[in-house]
């Protein structure tokens, strides 16, 4: 429980507080901002380490099988693994997501594939659509990814979280509508995501604050992200 909640927080923080750090510096000191992006990098490993170290305690061997042969590893989970094995996903594909400069950091996207499918497998309602909200982005990431995968995972995880979590309306904006250039989709979501009431549901206040304050700085970057005004409707 205590590498659990060390894995989360780790990751919490950095998804909260230096990816947007290295955001905010990009268009004043590029440098800067790429040093910040390296520590949230080494920060997310850090957080993958302690889940990893969590299953490898349940399941001697797992850390050494896991990079090797993912699909063997993760074949011995239990449904009482499945937190761990989430949150260590979550933390190794965000890792991958911020080192934009170690192209060798791709291969473990198999990794959190491996990990997330097995996680699915034994609890699919995990946290109100938590699983299949870290597999869309995984989907527009993977080689061997599918957008209709990822538009499935979306609208269940939507199902099963009740509308409580906007970040789901967040992942498939950054996932999915800025790669198919849909600015229209992309500003309604973000708009949905800023007219979300943080106190109706205490339990994801936290959460729901950081998903807004992400969008809000999203819709500061919409020139950026699309290549004209209009977008695809």
């Amino acid at each position: 429980e205590l590498l659990l909640m060390t894995c989360k927080s780790f990751t919490f923080y950095t998804y909260g507080f230096v990816e947007p750090q290295a955001e905010r510096q990009e268009d004043d000191d590029y440098y800067q901002a790429q040093e910040t992006r390296r520590r949230a990098a080494r920060l997310y490993m850090r957080a993958y380490r302690y889940g990893l170290h969590g299953l490898e305690v349940a399941h001697s061997g797992f850390a050494q099988t896991l990079p090797i042969d993912p699909e063997e590893a993760v074949s011995r989970l239990q449904i009482d693994d499945v937190p761990l094995t989430v949150w260590t996903a979550a933390a190794l594909g965000a890792a991958i997501a911020a080192s934009t400069e170690d192209a060798e950091s791709t291969a473990d996207i198999a990794v959190v594939g491996a990990l997330l499918r097995k996680a699915l497998e034994l609890d699919a309602n995990f946290e109100e659509g938590t699983i299949q909200e870290f597999l869309i982005s995984y989907e527009t990431q993977a080689v061997d990814g599918s957008f209709g995968r990822a538009r499935a995972y979306y609208e269940k995880a939507l199902s099963l979280s009740g509308g409580k979590r906007c970040g789901i309306f967040l992942t498939w904006a950054e996932s999915v509508s800025v790669e198919e250039q849909n600015q229209q989709e992309f500003k309604d979501l973000l708009n949905r995501v800023l007219d979300f009431d943080v106190d109706s549901v205490p339990e994801n206040r936290l959460l729901n604050i950081l998903a807004q304050r992400r969008a809000k700085w999203l819709l500061t970057r919409t020139e950026d992200l699309f290549l004209d005004e209009g977008g695809v409707n």
